[in-house]
């Protein structure tokens, strides 16, 4: 394997850790998670280190802001100071230092410097030690991303990368059992196929000339909606063009990404997003696995759709972002200090208390910067750029917690199903570089 070649495994690898961190509360079976124990602790150590990065240059980090974002990232006080912190100080991510009593009284983070986010991702995986069991399972999670393959196929890839059939078996049992890889039958290979819902954005192909490519019935069904969220990623669900059957079974396989901003008096509004796109995802510092740009977008749209005329809203989103990069902050207003607590707590944003009228000061300009595109795409009216919410935000739902497992309608499931058996044929074509598109 060649030095791009083992680059791109290793931040696959890295993605692949991440997968795994977002359906951490979904795995509830105690003998899994003890074999996978330590990818989970990588996730939860990665899922900090997002949050810290960027914050020296604009906020310090103080002891209680990082307990603060450890408790984000579902890391307790004990796990923090005795395996978290550690980890990433032995992986160069961070440096930190205690007093007598273990109160931190400095740290510098380093994430995204010496390497991307992914690949530092397996350098703290290599501190912590995984079992076999546990990077079989990784393996799987990783090999299922990156092809819809038949199941004896998929069993062979993790075989190939030193497993046994044995641990490659179990392995394939338990990220299917965890829904990290899903199962759909061909009757050419009289045999399922194993993919990911994470394999709509796999390099080896273009997923937009993959849809024009399809037979007429599934073309036709997924084309107009698929090209919908490639053009236009944050557009509100209810404007996709496609029957409500195909969006919720595409939803369920992973084609389209669907995340929710919820306010406190119950409203909730829906936004699509293009799947993860590998080749994209690599040049970022950090990764949009762990949904930092769907959060800010969603976060942003929401406050311009929903807030209440006469009240205080969002009149351009595209003007507010603009201008929140050019100046670091925004403001001031009342609202800011109660309407943005889930991006604070993303370390995306941090709110400048000082005085009864906050200002929104931004920590992560990446974020913002790359969540711009995607909103001028959606709506740029001129006009002024108010940052008051009437709806304050009080949850978002990331794709992994919108997918359901039933509920699909038959005929659209199997237009999906027909779907990722055409994509299996077009990915190993494309590995064999017959290309039916030139």
């Amino acid at each position: 394997m060649n030095a791009a070649a083992q680059q791109d495994q290793v931040k696959r690898l890295g993605r692949a850790v991440v997968f795994v961190h977002q359906h951490d509360h979904k795995i509830t079976d105690p003998l899994v998670r003890s074999q996978i124990e330590v990818l989970l602790i990588t996730g939860r150590a990665m899922d900090l280190a997002a949050r810290l990065r960027g914050h020296q240059d604009f906020v310090p980090l103080t002891h209680e802001l990082v307990v603060g974002y450890a408790g984000y990232a579902s890391i307790g006080t004990l796990e923090l100071f005795t395996i978290v912190l550690p980890a990433l100080k032995n992986a160069n991510l961070i440096d930190y230092r205690v007093d007598t009593t273990g109160h931190i009284i400095g740290l510098d983070e380093y994430v995204g410097v010496s390497a991307t986010l992914t690949e530092q991702t397996v350098q703290v995986l290599n501190v912590l030690k995984p079992s076999r069991a546990g990077l079989a399972f990784l393996h799987s999670v990783e090999v299922g991303a990156i092809a819809p393959l038949a199941e004896s196929q998929h069993l062979q890839e993790i075989v190939k990368r030193g497993f046994t059939d044995v641990e490659a078996t179990e392995a394939l049992r338990l990220t299917r059992a965890a829904k990290l890889n899903l199962t759909t039958p061909s009757a050419d290979l009289n045999e399922k196929v194993v993919y990911s819902p994470y394999v709509w954005g796999t390099k080896q192909i273009s997923l937009a000339k993959f849809l024009q490519g399809l037979p007429p019935n599934e073309r036709d069904a997924l084309l107009g909606m698929s090209e919908q969220v490639l053009s236009t990623p944050g557009l509100h669900m209810s404007k996709l063009a496609a029957p409500p059957g195909i969006i919720r079974s595409a939803q369920n396989v992973g084609l389209i990404q669907a995340a929710s901003v919820q306010s406190a008096t119950g409203a909730s509004s829906t936004y699509v997003f293009s799947p993860l796109l590998e080749a994209v995802d690599d040049n970022c510092i950090t990764t949009e696995a762990f949904h930092l740009r769907k959060l800010f977008v969603a976060h942003i749209l929401f406050g311009h759709e929903k807030a209440v005329a006469g009240r205080g809203r969002i009149s351009s989103p595209a003007v507010l972002v603009d201008r929140l990069i050019r100046r670091g902050r925004v403001g001031p207003a009342t609202n800011i200090g109660t309407d943005y607590h889930l991006l604070e707590a993303a370390g995306v944003v941090s709110v400048d208390d000082q005085g009864d009228r906050p200002f929104l000061r931004l920590v992560k300009p990446e974020i913002a910067q790359s969540g711009l595109e995607w909103i001028k795409r959606i709506t740029d009216p001129a006009g002024d750029a108010s940052v008051t919410l009437s709806q304050r935000p009080t949850g978002f739902v990331k794709p992994e917690d919108s997918r359901t497992g039933g509920g699909e309608d038959p005929a659209s499931q199997e237009i999906l199903a027909a779907s990722i058996n055409e994509l299996r044929k077009e990915t190993q074509r494309a590995a064999r570089r017959d290309d039916p598109w030139s």
